[in-house]
């Protein structure tokens, strides 16, 4: 039933994030607010994540992917919101795609991976959301800003948040 009810708020989303956009440093993510909950759905270079694009050949890289996977599947540790708020993460999906998981062949392509993250996460309280902290600047160094587009039932802005500046007022979107 909960899948049901934020359907229409991932479709959106997904429209919102840019296609075949790729630039290292710079993540997007979406955020609907709707109802007593977010829906976030996240797309960040690999590179940004752990520090490399082609495919994981090393035990190494691969402890590296399974950390930035575990990581990733625990939105609110990388997105803060307000304690007074209680919101709770209902969902969390990471993918790790793109071209870079394939073997390396001759040609001289370049291979990009990234990552993909969807959460539902429910509030008790949104209205005491007032505020976004991202402690994903601290987990993930590479990661320089997230370009965050958010939508409610009544407007859709674009913002931009970066390691510099860690906050987003969602007051400002509301």
């Amino acid at each position: 039933m909960i899948a049901l009810t934020f359907l229409p708020a991932a479709l959106l989303a997904q429209e919102a994030l840019p296609s075949g956009s790729h630039i290292h440093g710079t993540g997007h993510l979406s955020i609907i607010i709707s109802e007593g909950a977010f829906t976030l759905m996240l797309q960040v270079p690999g590179a940004d994540v752990v520090g490399f694009e082609e495919a994981a050949e090393t035990d190494a890289d691969r402890e590296r992917v399974a950390a930035a996977v575990s990581d990733l599947s625990k939105p609110l540790e990388l997105f803060a919101l307000p304690t007074e708020a209680g919101c709770a993460a209902v969902s969390a999906n990471v993918a790790l795609v793109g071209e870079g998981l394939r073997p390396q062949t001759d040609t001289a392509e370049e291979s990009h991976t990234e990552f993909q993250a969807d959460y539902v996460v429910q509030c008790d309280d949104i209205n005491a959301a007032t505020v976004m902290e991202f402690p994903y600047f601290e987990r993930f160094e590479m990661a320089q800003r997230l370009t965050v587009k958010m939508a409610t039932s009544t407007d859709e802005r674009t913002f931009e948040v970066s390691r510099e500046m860690p906050v987003l007022n969602l007051l400002d979107a509301q």
